[in-house]
C-alpha cells in the first residue's frame, strides 16, 4: 500500500508532551517516507505564553519572541538526538485559521498534536485534515480499536491502519444498530427514540443476522479480530463503555459528513470521553 501522508506536521500550542509528539512524528516520517515540519501556534485565549519567551518589554507589549520559541524546540530536538534539520514555524492567534492557511487544502498532511478539549474539537469540526491526537505518553500501541461500518471508506480505514500500525494488535468493532437506528428511529442517532412495531422487530432480527454475517466475512478478509457489540443503551454510550473497559491505547476513526457510525458527532463524543489516543482520518 502506498504511503498516505507525504507531510507530517507536529502542531504545538505549548510544550506539554512535546517530546512524545516529536518522537512519534520522526518515527512515523522514517517509516512512511514523509517530511517533518513543526508548527507552533500561540493561542493566548487558550494557552498562556511562557514568561521565558518574553523580555520585560515584550511582556509589557504582550509580544511573543519567535526566535526563543524556535530555540526551545531545537533544544528538545537535540535532547532527543534528532540531528536532521526540520522546518520550524511560529505563529500567533487562531490555530484553525493558521492551519487552513498553512496547509492550503493539501490532503496528504498528517497533523500530530496533543489533546486539548476545546481546540481539538475545533480542529476536527472546522478543518479537512487528518489528526493524530495524543492524550497519553504511550510510545508504542499494543491494542488498537477501530469502530467500523461496512462502507468502502471503512475498508480503506482498515487497510490504512494495518499499513501504518503493522506491529499492533487491531480489533474491529461493529454495532449493527447504527444502520437500524437510522432507519427505524426518531431524533439524532446518539439519543434515539426507537419506533417499535412487530414489523420493525422482525426487520431488526433479520438485519442483525445479515450484519453479523457480513462482519464475520470482514474478519476473514482482513485477518483481524472483531467484536460485534449489542448494548442496551445509546449507541455512543455502548461503544464508549466497551472501549473504556478494555486495554485499548489507540482509537482509529474516519471523519464523514453523514450522521452514521463514523459521524463527526460520534468522533467528538468519543474524543471527549475516551482516554485513548486518537488517529482520525479525514482523507483517504
Amino acid at each position: 500500500m502506498k504511503h498516505l501522508f507525504k507531510r507530517t506536521v507536529v502542531l504545538l500550542n505549548n510544550f506539554e508532551n512535546i517530546d512524545i509528539l516529536l518522537k512519534k512524528a520522526i518515527d512515523f516520517s522514517i517509516q512512511h517516507d514523509s517530511t517533518v515540519e513543526i508548527l507552533y501556534v500561540q493561542e493566548e485565549a487558550l494557552f498562556d505564553t511562557p514568561n521565558y519567551f518574553l523580555s520585560e518589554e515584550q511582556i509589557n507589549n504582550e509580544e511573543l519572541d519567535k526566535k526563543l520559541v524556535k530555540a526551545k524546540i531545537q533544544e528538545h530536538l537535540h535532547e532527543l538526538n534528532i540531528q536532521d534539520k526540520h522546518s520550524i514555524l511560529v505563529y500567533e492567534d487562531d490555530t484553525v485559521d493558521q492551519i487552513l492557511h498553512y496547509a492550503k487544502e493539501e490532503k496528504n498532511i498528517l497533523f500530530i498534536t496533543a489533546y486539548h478539549h476545546e481546540l481539538s474539537e475545533n480542529l476536527i469540526k472546522k478543518t479537512p485534515y487528518s489528526f493524530w491526537i495524543i492524550k497519553n505518553s504511550t510510545e508504542d500501541y499494543n491494542n488498537i480499536a477501530i469502530p467500523l461500518d461496512f462502507s468502502e471508506d471503512g475498508k480503506t480505514i482498515v487497510h490504512a491502519s494495518k499499513h501504518i500500525f503493522s506491529q499492533s494488535s487491531i480489533t474491529m468493532i461493529h454495532d449493527y444498530r447504527y444502520l437500524l437506528d437510522s432507519l427505524t428511529s426518531q431524533v439524532d442517532y446518539l439519543n434515539v427514540i426507537p419506533i417499535i412495531t412487530p414489523d420493525i422487530i422482525e426487520f431488526n432480527e433479520k438485519l442483525k443476522i445479515e450484519q453479523k454475517q457480513k462482519f464475520e466475512n470482514y474478519k476473514k478478509e482482513f485477518d483481524l479480530k472483531g467484536v460485534c457489540i449489542e448494548g442496551t443503551g445509546a449507541l455512543d454510550e455502548d461503544l464508549i463503555r466497551y472501549i473504556s473497559h478494555r486495554d485499548f491505547d489507540l482509537t482509529i476513526m474516519y471523519h464523514q459528513d453523514s450522521e452514521l457510525f463514523l459521524s463527526p458527532s460520534l468522533i467528538l463524543e468519543l474524543l471527549k470521553k475516551l482516554q485513548t489516543d486518537f488517529f482520525i482520518f479525514n482523507t483517504l
